[in-house]
């Protein structure tokens, strides 16, 4: 992928399509200056199961017991970024479903160009299989765009979302943010996770591709689709995040009836595995029904 992206685009993943994967060489930025991505994550992988859904084989994985929590990651990554979240949902006793979107981890691209409300079908798909009623949708990044298509699309089906680091607009995005030294940082760990997981191994440039097109397509949402939400939201966010400008979050949370806002001081895009106990506390909290805190302050591991 080039730096010099000229097509406008969507969340973190268009950063990543501005310069990562091209090769990991490419981007320059001096160790000294990168911020660091640490986790304390055990490690979870578990064996799942496919869902056939518009062509495509969607992995998912259900573990444990409880009320469903379903967990959608950003583009590409896969299930294995909620490593270091799963065990805190499992200790406190919700049923864990793990989604690996269409063309990332072990699920299979399928014929269909990918888009953003075909994600969310998937979901459904998988949802419509496991015969979940009222689960909570938590998602990050891409994975927080897919939970609220959901919740656009099948409001009934919800029992709640916390979106965070999600955008809805292009103009949403740094102008900068494929400039964002973190990105050197999480290109290795992007790079592994796609070899060892995918049935495609050879296929991580279609996928670059795939995502770079789906977000070059994708239309704005504006404030009039999103009032359709009823389902309880927290829109969470951080100040500091290396892509998205915090005002968005804001207006995201203001066109939601139903929204409550989070932000996060002093925090970046990849919190959750940056400050992995401080995210785990505040979506704990938001899955037990109190209302947010609004602004957690604590530093990130650098």
């Amino acid at each position: 992928m080039r730096r010099n992206v000229q097509l406008p685009s969507l969340l973190w993943p268009a950063c990543l399509a501005a310069g990562i994967f091209a090769g990991v060489p490419a981007i320059a930025t001096p160790v000294a200056q990168q911020t660091a991505v640490r986790s304390e994550a055990t490690a979870i992988d578990p064996r799942g199961d496919y869902v056939e859904s518009k062509g495509a084989r969607i992995w998912y994985a259900s573990i444990g017991k409880g009320k469903p929590v379903v967990l959608l990651h950003g583009g590409l990554t896969s299930s294995r970024s909620w490593d270091a979240q799963v065990p805190a949902l499992l200790a406190s006793s919700h049923r864990v479903i793990l989604i690996d979107s269409r063309g990332h981890g072990r699920s299979t691209m399928g014929p269909l160009p990918l888009r953003y409300d075909l994600l969310a079908a998937d979901v459904l798909a998988v949802l419509d299989h496991l015969h979940l009623a009222k689960p909570a949708l938590i998602g990050w990044s891409d994975g927080a765009i897919v939970a609220l298509l959901v919740a656009m699309r099948a409001p009934q089906r919800l029992g709640a979302i916390y979106a965070f680091g999600a955008n809805m607009d292009k103009a949403s995005v740094r102008p900068n943010a494929g400039d964002a030294p973190i990105l050197a940082t999480v290109a290795p760990r992007l790079v592994a996770d796609y070899a060892a997981r995918s049935p495609e191994p050879s296929g991580l440039g279609r996928l670059q591709q795939a995502v770079r097109a789906m977000q070059a397509r994708q239309e704005d949402i504006r404030p009039v689709q999103l009032r359709r939400i009823r389902t309880r939201v927290t829109i969470a966010g951080s100040e500091e995040d290396e892509f998205i400008l915090p005002a968005h979050f804001r207006a995201l949370a203001n066109a939601i009836p139903s929204a409550q806002l989070e932000l996060f001081p002093a925090a970046g895009h990849f919190l959750p595995w940056q400050n992995p106990a401080l995210f785990n506390r505040a979506l704990l909290t938001f899955l037990d029904g109190a209302r947010p805190a609004r602004s957690r302050r604590a530093p990130l591991r650098r």
